[in-house]
């Protein structure tokens, strides 16, 4: 009973154009350089229409768009001259992007390493820098994960 259930799906309803060019091999598929008789013009002329307007949904849904996100990450200690502690530790977080890039969220050590604070991290352009103040000390940072609207990315250091 369950694997009758499994193999029927439901069929949609399709016209009669879409079905003869589904059944039809390529080879017989007529093109706009082809010599179409003069009675049959209207009709051929807009198969190729739809074979183009077919084409064209085929390539949308073929290539979707990917963006690869890039960026430089700097890890350091640096002196605090504004607080008496003597040192803060850091993260610079440069964007290598062409289009503007906001940073969603961020982890340090899978997630083991709280932050403090996040500044400048919303409408990243290239070469733009975002600084992070992590709990943990600079030397002990060993990853980096930054999440985007489009992704994940993970940088190792050291």
């Amino acid at each position: 009973m369950i694997q009758q259930q499994l193999h029927q799906m439901p069929e949609t309803e399709l016209d009669a154009k879409t079905k003869q060019f589904m059944q039809s091999d390529l080879s017989e598929q007529k093109t706009s350089d082809d010599d179409v008789p003069v009675n049959s013009e209207i009709d051929s002329n807009q198969a190729v229409q739809d074979n183009e307007s077919l084409g064209t949904e085929q390539a949308e849904v073929e290539t979707p768009t990917q963006i690869e996100e890039q960026f430089d990450n700097r890890v350091y200690r640096a002196e605090a001259a504004e607080t008496m502690v003597g040192y803060i530790d850091k993260v610079d977080i440069t964007s290598l992007n062409e289009q503007p890039i906001t940073i969603t969220s961020m982890q340090i050590n899978r997630g083991n390493c709280s932050i403090t604070s996040m500044y400048d991290y919303k409408n990243m352009r290239y070469g733009s820098a975002s600084l992070v103040y992590p709990r943990s000390k600079a030397e002990y940072i060993r990853e980096v994960s930054i999440s985007t609207a489009n992704g994940t990315y993970t940088y190792r250091i050291g």
